[in-house]
């Protein structure tokens, strides 16, 4: 039977990873049209700052930060193309993935890859009260989870790489893209600050390794080239 192709949307993306973008997109500009020293004061609630987690009684000073910035901090943007890149990703590797599971275990799935991230962060940093704040821990569970799935010869689904080869190519440039742009962090590019290499890691590990509890297809060793 013939497409539609009027019907077909532009973005066909899945139900919770628009609520996220959504999410995202909102918040952010939200922070932008807030007047500076409140950004500041903002970003300093609900990032995740390690300091609030090592330093003895440092989370009585502010039990909400304590408490969410584990979760809040992913969807806090240190600027627009920080924002747009990671939506992006989130996109094209997150619709993939809540396919293969409800949208509330997608939910939890990107939630605790973003938290393996901050733990892995704070592993590194564990005294530093410079804020992390960014989706790209959690994106980074589904570039694993993408990479898993693929490299055990199950993609389907609209996985993107369709056999070995392609999935173990992408799992090692992004293993080595994430350590240079961990070294030079984002000068090369004319922008401020460092890349969190060490969360985009633990959430790539987390999602590599628990995808298998959250997606009902099970995981099948044959090669598929």
């Amino acid at each position: 039977m013939p497409i539609d192709r009027r019907n077909v949307p532009i973005f066909n993306t899945s139900p919770m990873v628009g609520r996220l973008i959504l999410a995202c997109v909102v918040i952010h500009i939200i922070t932008v049209l807030l007047p500076v020293p409140v950004w500041y004061d903002f970003i300093d609630k609900f990032a995740f700052v390690s300091a609030r987690y090592s330093i003895a009684g440092a989370w009585q000073l502010d039990l909400i930060a304590f408490l969410f910035g584990p979760v809040t901090h992913l969807f806090l943007h240190g600027g627009f193309l920080h924002l747009i890149l990671n939506m992006a990703m989130l996109l094209a590797f997150g619709t993939p993935m809540e396919r293969r599971m409800t949208a509330t275990k997608f939910a939890a799935f990107y939630i605790l890859c973003g938290l393996a991230g901050a733990a892995l962060w704070f592993a590194f940093h564990p005294h530093t009260v410079a804020p992390l704040l960014g989706a790209s821990g959690a994106i980074s569970g589904m570039f694993g989870a993408v990479g898993r799935i693929s490299l055990t010869g199950r993609p389907g689904h609209g996985m993107p790489f369709r056999n070995r080869k392609a999935a173990l190519t992408f799992v090692l440039l992004w293993l080595v893209f994430n350590f240079i742009f961990g070294v030079i962090g984002l000068a090369l590019f004319g922008m401020e600050g460092d890349v969190a290499w060490e969360a985009h890691l633990g959430g790539f590990i987390a999602g590599f390794f628990l995808i298998n509890l959250f997606s009902p297809q099970p995981v099948d060793l044959r090669e598929s080239d």
